[in-house]
């Protein structure tokens, strides 16, 4: 999660999320959003495997195997939620709640009501699959440094 180009890649989507398509709404800064994360979300979920590997206390090395089952399970999920409104909602949900926490966090913080869930907003548009090809920076990235060690 470190490396550079995947930091960068985090940096944009936030930004693009939170600065660029509030002041530039277009076809670009959703598809920006779509490439930044497919860059880094496999990098982001071979990272908490490695964490959990870890924690069991045997011997672990980055994993090929692992980055490759990380990039194909992003690429088969990112494509399901821009082709199936339903796939589309339970993605709504799922992000929605795992965003639950922070929010009410600072609802306490500012003397705010907790919130309930609320739902990100979220396209179905399968145009968003000419992104995909986003998943081999990820793939170079993770390939690298599983070569190393």
């Amino acid at each position: 999660m470190l490396h550079p180009v995947v930091l960068g890649a985090v940096v944009l989507l936030l930004l693009n999320d939170h600065v660029f398509k509030a002041r530039w709404p277009s076809w670009w800064t959703g598809k920006l959003s779509d490439v930044a994360g497919l860059a880094m979300f496999p990098v982001l979920l071979q990272a908490l495997w490695e964490k959990a590997r870890a924690r069991t206390g045997r011997e672990f090395h980055p994993s090929r195997a692992v980055l490759v089952a990380c990039v194909v399970l992003t690429g088969l999920c990112f494509s399901a939620i821009k082709v199936s409104a339903d796939a589309g909602r339970a993605w709504q949900w799922a992000l929605g709640t795992l965003q639950w926490p922070a929010r009410a966090v600072w609802a306490l913080l500012t003397g705010h009501p907790t919130p309930r869930v609320a739902l990100v907003a979220h396209t179905v548009d399968a145009t968003d699959l000419f992104t995909l090809p986003a998943l081999l920076v990820a793939l170079a990235v993770g390939w690298r440094r599983a070569g190393d060690s």
